[in-house]
């Protein structure tokens, strides 16, 4: 497993959720309250529709990754190979790739779910509304 794949499968899908975090709420706050008096509603009609897309490209991001961790674990798993005797022997490596494959596969999981829950406080929370 590549360096490159090795890190996109690692860290891929926790820096789409950080984009998403960095990205989204600055926007949503600064739609809402640009000033010293908050608003009732946001400055842009269509501020749904932006963090929606914020969302989405994130996520696509963070499929990305798994996709990657993915496909690496796969290709690391089949680097067993059976001896004459019946024993299975690792190459060189120890099986790290292997651990760092599924590694990336937990990770990106996790924040893929985070993604999506952060996502759907878009739709089910109205922008500018009151919490109290």
């Amino acid at each position: 497993m590549g360096t490159y794949r090795t890190l996109l499968a690692l860290f891929g899908a926790p820096a789409a959720w950080v984009t998403q975090m960095s990205v989204s709420e600055p926007i949503a706050a600064y739609a809402c309250y640009p000033h010293l008096v908050p608003l009732s509603a946001p400055l842009w009609v269509n501020l749904p529709a932006i963090l929606a897309a914020i969302s989405l490209i994130c996520l696509l991001g963070g499929l990305i990754s798994g996709y990657v961790a993915w496909t690496s674990w796969r290709r690391t798993g089949h680097r067993f190979s059976g001896t004459d005797t019946g024993e299975a022997v690792f190459e060189v490596d120890g099986g790290q790739a292997l651990f760092l494959a599924m590694l990336g596969i937990m990770s990106s999981f996790v924040f893929i779910v985070a993604i999506l829950f952060t996502g759907c406080a878009v739709l089910l929370v109205s922008p500018c509304s009151a919490w109290t």
